[in-house]
């Protein structure tokens, strides 16, 4: 029997980076099965950075997003654009 539990989430080095400034500077966390994850922190610390990276409403400069063990990466509106003209 396999005790060991896999996160759904991952985020490994994730960086968003808005011109000279560092959004998100290798954001790492795991997200298990029933756990409540709370992400917390001064404003400007990069919390909606994070949730926009992994809902794809930003792209990361760096790092990577996998779910159930597989990395993902959603369209970003550019890609949108071009599967819609």
């Amino acid at each position: 029997m396999n005790t060991t539990v896999d996160p759904i989430l991952t985020t490994r080095n994730l960086v968003k980076r808005y011109g000279r400034v560092t959004a998100l500077d290798h954001c790492n966390f795991d997200l298990y099965p029933n756990e409540i994850l709370a992400v917390i922190g001064d404003n400007g610390a990069g919390k909606s950075t994070l949730i926009k990276a992994i809902c794809g409403a930003v792209t990361p400069d760096e790092g990577e997003i996998k779910l159930d063990g597989k990395e993902y990466k959603l369209l970003g509106s550019d890609d949108l654009l071009a599967i819609l003209n």
